[in-house]
């Protein structure tokens, strides 16, 4: 079970500032619990550095760094989701480009969540993703004169629940 209601993400209404702010606090709770049992000794969040977000954790096991890009399918394109900027640059396409030895490496710190806005609240509408499989998942691979995408379809073959979402990013800031 989620730690805080799914957000109200609405197109039209500040869709993206909804999905942030929802991630961030189900975060924060995420990690208050985890302290409260013990598993966290402290942690802190800086939204926007680089990604959209970054979670640093201080563990009884040693400190961890991860951080989790937050995107939204809205249905103006079909079936894709913009990645990078519009002139195929920026930090998602920088690690979108790296090599396999040097992704393995990202895999275990990097995360891509996605929600689906055509779908209504309380639906299977959230999907939680490695780098490697976004790049999988490029439509055309990269081009690094424009803006560029990644398919929707292999990203959502299993859509979650806000819930499930939630279970996911516990694993990964768990680990």
């Amino acid at each position: 079970m989620a730690y805080t209601l799914e957000p109200e993400i609405v197109k039209g209404s500040k869709p993206e500032e909804s999905f942030h702010s929802g991630v961030l606090q189900e975060t924060v709770a995420m990690l208050s619990s985890m302290q409260d049992r013990g598993d966290v000794d402290e942690f802190f969040l800086i939204p926007g550095m680089g990604f959209s977000l970054a979670v640093f954790i201080k563990k009884p096991s040693g400190d961890k760094v991860v951080f989790v890009d937050l995107k939204m399918f809205m249905g103006a394109r079909p079936r894709v989701v913009e990645v990078g900027d519009n002139h195929g640059g920026g930090p998602e396409m920088d690690l979108l480009q790296l090599n396999t030895s040097r992704m393995s490496m990202a895999e275990d710190i990097f995360r891509w969540a996605l929600v689906d806005i055509t779908k209504s609240r309380g639906n299977k509408r959230y999907s939680i993703f490695s780098t490697s499989q976004a790049k999988d998942a490029l439509a055309g691979g990269i081009n690094k004169k424009k803006q560029n995408s990644v398919k929707l379809g292999p990203l959502m073959t299993f859509p979650m629940t806000w819930d499930e979402l939630s279970r996911k990013l516990e694993e990964f800031l768990a680990a």
